[in-house]
């Protein structure tokens, strides 16, 4: 049986089999670490489960396409205050979408996290986004950037019409990097209109990050209109997480070798 956060199992407790709800899952190399809620009880210890009842979270994350350095993050590895501002009303919007997600689904609705400073974290939040949804609730995400969609549409295999295909179906898709596509044809705003307009119309929840303001985007009004109808908006501040972190790492690489040379 499928390990989804919200679902009913019976487990034996002190020799007796009860009725519990699955408060959290765990995923771990191997298995998982599962905590119930038990009625008149509390919350269990954690449950450890073998392989096959986590098989479907773990596929759903393979097949996610989420990158590889953000496959296993989730919403704790999310430094808000690294930031060094209040981003009280952002976390919240976020800490809603997780909790209330099936809230979001029923409208439709996701959100458009953006920033004009590359590198704040945009994609990572979204990422994390994505690992709550799969953990939380056990359905399929998709992610794919906006430059690599205009790639997969221009391959006309039929492996890439089945991957274009899943991201048109996705119960949560992340669009990263909208606006970002290249040229002027108009085959590529057609496109982009046609998935945005599918997901509206069937009521698919869709993350867009960006580069700017959803009021900026340069792209066909058409998009841009249902782009704002479905999505709350979430700002980034300013500030290039990514390029710090790595001076950081650079600086401590350097010291290290500079510790090495001393007598």
């Amino acid at each position: 049986m499928e390990l989804t956060v919200g679902s009913r199992q019976q487990i034996t407790i002190a020799g007796n089999m009860v009725s519990a709800l699955v408060k959290s899952v765990d995923a771990v190399p191997g298995g998982a670490f599962v905590i119930y809620n038990i009625p008149n009880y509390g919350e269990t210890q954690p449950f450890w489960s073998p392989d096959g009842t986590v098989q479907g979270i773990e596929t759903r994350r393979s097949q996610s396409m989420i990158p590889p350095e953000y496959v296993y993050k989730r919403a704790k590895d999310f430094q808000w205050d690294i930031y060094g501002e209040n981003v009280n009303l952002q976390r919240q919007i976020v800490n809603a979408f997780i909790v209330n997600f099936k809230a979001f689904e029923k409208q439709g609705r996701g959100l458009y996290i953006y920033s004009e400073t590359k590198g704040s974290g945009k994609t990572m939040l979204a990422c994390c986004l994505c690992n709550e949804v799969i953990e939380r609730y056990g359905i399929p995400v998709k992610f794919i950037s906006v430059p690599d969609f205009v790639e997969l549409i221009k391959d006309k295999s039929d492996m890439s019409k089945e991957k274009t295909e899943s991201l048109y179906q996705a119960r949560l898709l992340v669009l990263d990097d909208i606006g970002a596509q290249t040229g002027k044809q108009e085959w590529i705003d057609n496109a982009l209109f046609r998935l945005i307009d599918y997901r509206k119309r069937e009521f698919l929840p869709t993350i867009f990050t960006s580069n700017c303001d959803s009021e900026q985007l340069k792209m066909d009004d058409r998009s841009v209109d249902r782009i704002v109808s479905i999505s709350t908006e979430v700002k980034i501040p300013e500030r290039s997480i990514r390029r710090e972190k790595a001076a950081e790492a650079n600086r401590k690489f350097i010291q290290g070798l500079l510790d090495a040379e001393k007598p």
